[in-house]
């Protein structure tokens, strides 16, 4: 039976997972399928609402920066503890509960989780479809390119074509940005070389990478977090996120494949954090330097938070090994971009980003720049309020001695570092380099436990309209760009 309290809240979800669910249908049959006007006024409270976005990335980014502002201000200042204890009073129960969450008890809770395998396999399918669907013959009768870097990667593919192979491998090092993407173009090469035109090849590119994004995001957390349900969620996520509608948009490929392998990458540097070995270490290496090769700028981020990490652990521990490891790691990246450098004779990666030192008008146009880089860089993709809602809410419950939680909290702040002086375009890129989806489904099992099972008679109703709430923005996004 349900209760009076249960009775509201419970009527109120259901009738916006069936307006959703109309939503999605309305989208997915698109456009065979009457629409009343359901997905017009779906689309009209997201562009609504995407202004907020910009206050909610901010929050994400610079929360971190807020905790230890807050715990410096009230070791120095008694008064300011108080006040702080008396505006956490209404939150008390909140911020205990909190504390003691644990996402894996808390995963056990939701039975639509129970099947963290289902999960990953609806993951992977859906991230393929929604890369299929700007290809889809009755939407794109001529095949046209999606994606506003598609058109230069099928040009270095048939220049690479036009070559001996020793000299299309150097023009892989060469060209592509300054030779920055050699070991995405290389396998694109070589499967252009058995007779798949390269306008095919990029064509089905995001249908392999969209699914690959989703399995690493899975692996990541079921291996470094442990718990398969929390994986499964994430997944799901994942394969409606912007890293997949705006990878596609931008043409951001080697990003897309510099993401898969760094979600890999930080795998193995928390397994290797709780039981370090050769076969690890090895493997993070091979990986670091594969990170290197795909999409440098994705690689600076990551071993700068990897540095960031190995030294808190040596703090915590005393040990020195994790830190030997990272620095040991980010030499080889070092000698690498300079043995590259001098044979192929181009830009170093360090060249190349004091090209990106910011003038003062830059840094004087941060929220103008922010703007741009959330509402207006490919059509606004990035401004996904819910999932940066969910970002922000993670972001303050995370907690330090987790060593998975605080590889978030050092990746997330080391983003936050750079994103203040950048200017629009290269902020978007970082957003783009961000663990959004895993922060949302942290979000998710952190929180609706401690609303949901309290005031909704089925809890499991909230994890569904927010994965169909992330599907409509989604499929809006591929179909209406």
């Amino acid at each position: 039976m349900l209760t009076i309290r249960e009775t509201a809240p419970t009527i109120v979800i259901l009738g916006l997972v069936s307006f959703e669910i109309s939503v999605l249908a309305v989208l997915v049959f698109f456009p065979y399928l009457p629409d009343p006007g359901l997905s017009n006024l779906n689309t009209d409270v997201y562009v609504l609402l995407a202004p907020l976005s910009t206050l909610l990335l901010l929050g994400l980014l610079y929360a971190w920066l807020a905790k230890l502002g807050t715990k410096a201000a009230t070791r120095r200042s008694v008064s300011f503890k108080s006040f702080l204890q008396f505006l956490s009073v209404p939150f008390r129960s909140l911020l205990s509960s909190l504390r003691s969450v644990s996402l894996s008890d808390s995963a056990q809770t939701f039975k639509i989780l129970s099947r963290p395998k289902l999960m990953l396999a609806v993951s992977l399918v859906a991230s393929s479809l929604l890369a299929f669907v700007p290809y889809r013959s009755d939407l794109n009768p001529n095949g046209t390119l999606v994606g506003i870097d598609s058109p230069t990667y099928v040009g270095w593919i048939s220049q690479m074509l036009q070559r001996p192979l020793p000299q299309a491998l150097q023009y892989s090092f060469v060209e592509g940005l300054d030779g920055s993407r050699p070991l995405l173009l290389i396998p694109l090469y070589l499967v252009a070389s058995a007779g798949i035109s390269p306008n095919m090849i990029i064509e089905y590119l995001p249908m392999v990478l969209a699914p690959l994004l989703s399995l690493s995001t899975y692996i990541f957390v079921r291996f470094s977090q442990g718990s398969a349900r929390l994986a499964g969620l994430t997944a799901l996520f994942t394969s409606t996120s912007f890293h997949i509608t705006a990878g596609m948009w931008g043409g951001y490929f080697a990003n897309m494949l510099g993401m898969i392998e760094a979600y890999l990458f930080l795998t193995l540097l928390l397994l290797f954090s709780k039981s370090p070995s050769t076969a690890r270490y090895g493997a993070m290496f091979a990986l670091s330097i594969a990170l290197f090769l795909t999409h440098p700028w994705t690689w600076v981020l990551i071993a700068t938070a990897s540095l960031v990490f190995a030294i808190s652990i040596w703090k915590e521990t005393g040990g020195s090994i994790h830190l030997k490891a990272i620095i040991g790691i980010i030499t080889g990246g070092i000698v690498l971009d300079v043995l590259k450098s001098g044979v192929f004779a181009t830009r170093t990666v360090a060249a190349d980003v004091a090209t990106k030192v910011p003038t003062i008008g830059q840094v004087a146009s941060f929220w103008t720049n922010l703007v741009e880089a959330l509402l207006y860089t490919h059509g606004g993709l990035l401004a996904n309020w819910l999932i940066l809602g969910l970002g922000l809410l993670s972001a303050f419950a995370f907690r330090f001695r987790d060593r998975f939680e605080r590889l978030l909290i050092i990746w997330v702040g080391a983003a936050s570092v750079p994103f203040l002086v950048l200017d629009s375009y290269h902020q978007a890129r970082v957003v783009y380099d961000l663990p959004i989806p895993v922060l949302g489904s942290i979000a998710v099992l952190f929180f609706l436990p401690l609303i949901g099972t309290k005031n909704i008679r089925w809890p499991g109703l909230l994890i569904i309209i927010l994965l169909v709430l992330s599907a409509n923005y989604a499929l809006q996004s591929i179909l209406f760009l």
